[in-house]
């Protein structure tokens, strides 16, 4: 059901240093769940559809920048953390992968990533992107708005249990800084960076 949310809460007592290590659970705050995402013909992975996957938690971080290849990074839990980078490289058209060796453990970067709700986060094309400043002098309300042509759109896929959702934002970090008011954005904008500096270690 569209816009079905899930709160779906593990109970967990750990630092912030570690995603989860007590009791089994693992914390991973909100969960919206909306499997008619994954029904809009907006966008087509390279990868097996989600929902036929096996694992209890899994994760897409997928990058499709304008004018160059999409990538993918993999977060998968079954009774252990493993992660996969998926690409293209230029002039040939096979999808590789290699696994992802991080001295940053797979756990802590969900509990980053759960920081910034990632499994919560609307959809950026239903944000309210309005950005007005006031002139004290002539009591008058000036709006103003942005938009990017190119750049990089971003795609989460996530399954947690049986719940199931896709979402993207395009230029996160430039919509972040140009409506500081707007959390959503500087979280996806955070969350872009987490995969980023990750897969980079």
């Amino acid at each position: 059901m569209k816009g079905l949310i899930i709160t779906t809460i593990f109970i967990l007592s750990v630092s912030l240093i570690n995603g989860q290590t007590k009791n089994k659970t693992i914390f991973v705050g909100n969960v919206i769940s909306d499997t008619t995402t994954f029904k809009s013909n907006d966008y087509r992975t390279a990868l097996t559809s989600i929902m036929k996957s096996n694992y209890k938690i899994e994760i897409r971080f997928i990058t499709s920048p304008s004018f160059n290849y999409t990538n993918y990074t993999v977060l998968t839990y079954d009774k252990k953390w493993s992660a996969k980078y998926y690409y293209y490289t230029p002039d040939i058209n096979i999808l590789l992968s290699k696994n992802i060796k991080s001295k940053t453990p797979i756990d802590t970067i969900l509990h980053r990533l759960v920081l910034n709700n990632i499994f919560s986060l609307p959809d950026q094309d239903s944000l309210i992107t309005e950005k007005y400043e006031y002139n004290p002098e002539t009591n008058d309300f000036i709006g103003s708005g942005m938009s990017v042509c190119d750049g990089i759109c971003y795609y989460i896929e996530f399954k947690v249990g049986e719940h199931f959702r896709r979402y993207s934002y395009c230029n996160p970090d430039s919509y972040a800084d140009f409506y500081p008011q707007v959390y959503e954005l500087r979280n996806f904008a955070n969350i872009v960076e987490i995969f980023t500096q990750w897969t980079k270690e």
